[in-house]
């Protein structure tokens, strides 16, 4: 019993509404310390209780507030400087909003998860009253602006203790900052974003650039800066109820200068702060479902879910990794809903260590706009995966190709998705068939191989195993991802495997590098590759003449001869049957034609094509160094694949045998051959004839009387084997040695007679004899002496008087016809017979009566008269079947 289909994600959880509109703001999901200052941006930042309701209460966000309370209280176990840190984007400046709105507005966010959480946690009734100063690194102006110390005066309300020194852009000392914190008279919060973006944009260019200028004069602000924040750090430090809240990255920003500053910075905090992730593990799977929907309609169903998910990996067993097989992950399904984790962790793991990624749109805004496109496409997959990601939308792509530059829209434009359904995945997944139309296989495989292409680190690509994460639902069948994973190897421009990892990159790989040696790849080089491999197979069963192009470059001898075409047969195959040279040709019987298959010639041409474009890349030594260790593996590879496969190709093509006939040239088409049937054309061609006995090693000897005209008494026996290479209605021998063994038995058996000079031999062994003076004579014609002979009787000598008399030589040859006596008509036209044998004899009946009548030509019509007998009796069931297949033969049934 199949069990029953899970429900589509959207089905479960329901998006905001914004989102379901395709009309979010996506500006909400960044948050900007700098503009809720203002009193603009979203609303889901500037009003503190929209903020307090849609922020989940994780627990890294609960103990940043509670210890920042507890500080500010007064109360034990507050740290005075704290640093913000997270990989993920928006969970650092979330924090800070978190601390403002919190500090300036708790009252109103009273009711709320959070703000019970972090009472509870701080171990307080009430929030303290507190000054809160904000400065963010962004939105300030390094040149003209204030200064950090001064901003800092100017909103705890005391500029003028500070006012010197932000004219002269000095920093002030700790006891001056502390005198600061006293006057401002309570608990006083001091946050700080984006601090190492700013003091990195402290360097003043020009003076850098002067001739003669100094580093120092060139960095004399900066310097400045950076001895601010260490005597801040030291104030607050020593100040009751202060506590400075600041965010470093973890990466740094623009480039050697960031790294300067971020560097120094870090050494400045790192004595002193403590260091909070507002969302750790998990708990980001809850941030991102409180943020983009409005909740689960079902959890039965999403246990339901996950278990049918972990059941499948369970039975796949090593082919999944080893965490989606343990228990845990099932749990992480869950609470990932309705997402699946892998998504999840390609872009927090792989995504969110760009340097840009986080700064500007983030994770959120990311899967804000996958869901939007999924829920507006009605999407009905269980779990949303990396697969599933729509590339062809272009908010989508502008998201990723911002963070990696604009070379990869044509990268996801050629390999993987493109508005038109053009891209190879997507040709792939229509070429396929119905399953891979439906899941999108091989689409959905090379988005996820995408998604983990990119990242800050060294860590790029994706096993065939985490693949199977990305794409694997309970409804696909597994073998469907090796089999799409192979051909899009195969078929792909700019996806890479290296170290069992696969993944995109903006340089082409060796498919692209092939496609354009292809197109360079000449006619004529075609041409010539293909001569040269036919000269390979053509093998020596038969003498071959390869390619000609008139009668006169086959010559008219008595040896069995193969001509190999390059082009299907036409005029050229009658001439070299009818003609050598400016003659007519004698020995037709021994001449056939190979020509390709012209439904075949153009699978030919492109096998030649890519083995000559991998030959020369192999070949080309310079482009040979340049390409990586798995690369060259795999041309080698591919070269010895192509080799191959052009050899099949030509036997595949090389199917259509010609041979001289009774009313003009006949051809047969011989099939596709076998894997390893034939090593050689030529082997081919002498098997094909031998199986319809068009070519004999070995003839019954009544057969050699069919080389003698009607009336003709005898033949000399070397014009009875030319007769058989020159007549077409004649099977041809496979050598002399073929007719020698037949006359030595038709004479020891009686069929006919044999002379030698005056010499008779009938009924009795034929040894020592000069062939060429033999003569074939009809039994009717021997000597009546001869004829009256009998077994076990002695053979007398032949009288002069009983030779056979010669044929004239004179006479105008006609070519025989007749296969006995005289009195046997040369042809019948009408042959009848009626037969009576078992049933399980029908097969050699088949083969040995309608076979060779079909063969001649003739149209047969077969009267079956069927009884049949049963003790147990037949059924009428079986009857009712028997009289539908007669009805579909269209077979006359004359008694039933």
């Amino acid at each position: 019993m199949r069990p029953m289909a899970l429900p589509a994600w959207r089905e479960v959880a329901l998006p905001h509404e914004d989102i379901r509109r395709g009309r979010f703001d996506e500006s909400t999901f960044a948050a900007d310390l700098a503009d809720v200052l203002a009193g603009r941006g979203p609303l889901e930042y500037r009003d503190p209780l929209t903020f307090f309701r849609k922020t989940y209460p994780t627990k890294g966000m609960v103990r940043l507030l509670g210890a920042v309370v507890r500080r500010l209280s007064g109360e034990k176990g507050g740290e005075p400087v704290v640093q913000i840190q997270t990989p993920f984007g928006g969970g650092k400046t979330h924090g800070l909003v978190a601390l403002y709105h919190l500090f300036r507005s708790g009252e109103e966010a009273r009711g709320t998860e959070l703000y019970a959480r972090v009472l509870e946690e701080a171990g307080v009734e009430r929030i303290p009253e507190a000054k809160v100063a904000v400065f963010v690194g962004t939105a300030a102006d390094p040149l003209k602006g204030r200064t950090p110390w001064g901003e800092l005066a100017l909103q705890l309300g005391h500029y003028g203790l500070l006012e010197e020194h932000d004219k002269a852009r000095q920093a002030p000392g700790k006891e001056r900052l502390y005198e600061l914190f006293r006057a401002a008279g309570g608990p006083v919060l001091i946050l700080m974003d984006e601090v190492a973006e700013y003091v990195a944009r402290t360097v003043d260019p020009k003076a850098l650039q002067k001739e003669g200028g100094s580093l120092e004069g060139g960095r004399a602000y900066q310097t400045q800066v950076l001895a601010f924040f260490q005597e801040l750090t030291e104030a607050v430090k020593v100040a009751p109820q202060v506590a400075l809240v600041m965010t470093i990255p973890s990466s740094a920003p623009y480039g050697e200068e960031g790294e300067r500053a971020l560097l120094q910075l870090q050494r400045i905090a790192g004595r002193l702060e403590a260091i909070y992730e507002p969302v750790k593990g998990w708990e980001i799977y809850d941030v991102i479902r409180t943020r983009l929907f409005e909740g689960i309609r079902d959890e039965g169903a999403v246990r339901k879910v996950a278990e049918r998910y972990f059941e499948l990996y369970r039975r796949l067993g090593t082919e999944v990794p080893d965490e989606a097989r343990d228990p845990a992950y099932r749990e992480r399904m869950r609470r990932a809903y309705p997402f699946h984790p892998e998504l999840i962790d390609a872009l927090y793991e792989r995504w969110g260590t760009l340097s840009t990624f986080q700064r500007t749109r983030g994770v959120l805004r990311l899967l804000a706009e996958i869901v939007a496109d999924l829920y507006g496409r009605e999407h009905s997959a269980p779990l949303i995966h990396s697969a599933h990601v729509n590339l062809a939308n272009p908010s989508i792509r502008r998201e990723l190709v911002k963070h990696i530059g604009n070379e990869f829209d044509s990268v996801i434009a050629a390999d993987i998705a493109d508005p038109e359904g053009q891209a190879k995945a997507q040709r792939l997944d229509r070429e396929m068939g119905s399953e891979y139309v439906r899941f999108q296989v091989a689409s959905g495989l090379a988005t996820a191989i995408f998604l983990y292409s990119f990242s800050g680190g060294e860590r790029k690509g994706a096993s065939p195993a985490q693949l199977r994460l990305a794409v694997l639902r309970p409804e696909v069948p597994p073998p469907l991802v090796g089999d799409a994973l192979g051909r899009l190897r195969e078929l792909l421009w700019y996806l890479h495997e290296a170290s069992g990892l696969y993944y995109f990159s903006s340089q082409p790989n060796l498919n692209r590098i092939v496609v354009e040696r292809e197109n360079a790849v000449d006619p004529e080089q075609i041409r010539q590759a293909l001569r040269e491999r036919l000269e390979r197979i053509a093998g020596r069963e038969l003498r071959v003449y390869l390619e000609p192009h008139s009668p006169q470059d086959v010559p008219d001898t008595k040896e069995l001869k193969l001509a190999i075409l390059s082009e299907p047969s036409g005029s050229l195959a009658e001439e070299l049957l009818e003609k050598a040279g400016t003659t007519f040709r004698t020995y037709k019987n021994t001449l056939f034609l190979l020509s390709p298959d012209p439904n075949s010639l153009g699978d030919l041409h492109r096998a030649a094509r890519r083995y000559l474009a991998l030959r020369s890349i192999r070949e080309d030594r310079t482009l040979y160094g340049q390409l990586s260790a798995e690369n060259r593996h795999r041309l080698d590879e591919l070269l010895r694949e192509a080799d191959g496969a052009l050899t099949q190709k030509l036997f595949m093509a090389y199917r259509r045998l010609t041979k001289p006939g009774r009313q003009g040239p006949e051809t047969y088409d011989m099939g596709i051959p076998t894997v390893g049937e034939a090593s050689t054309l030529a082997k081919r061609v002498y098997e094909y004839l031998k199986a319809r006995e068009f070519l004999l090693e070995r003839i019954a000897p009544r057969h050699l009387l069919s080389a003698l005209a009607q009336g003709e008494t005898g033949k000399p026996l070397q014009e009875v084997y030319e007769a058989f290479l020159r007549y077409p209605h004649l099977p041809v021998l496979k050598g002399w040695e073929v007719l020698e063994e037949a006359v030595r038995k038709g004479v020891a058996e009686g069929t006919f007679g044999l002379r030698v000079g005056e010499r008779y031999y009938f009924q009795e062994p034929v040894l020592g004899i000069a062939w060429e003076e033999a003569f074939l004579v009809r039994k009717e014609a021997l000597p009546p002496e001869r004829e009256s002979v009998v077994d076990g009787e002695k053979k007398g000598e032949a009288s002069s008087e009983g030779v056979a008399p010669k044929p004239d030589s004179s006479e105008e040859e006609v070519p025989p016809d007749s296969s006995g006596g005289e009195a046997r008509p040369e042809r019948v036209q009408e042959y009848t017979v009626k037969v009576r044998l078992p049933w399980n004899r029908l097969s050699d009946f088949l083969r040995g009566v309608l076979m060779p009548l079909q063969r001649e030509g003739a149209e047969m019509e077969l009267q079956i008269e069927l009884r049949a007998r049963s003790q147990e009796g037949i059924p009428r069931a079986t009857l009712d079947k028997i009289r539908e297949t007669l009805d579909q033969l269209q077979a006359k049934v004359e008694e039933a």
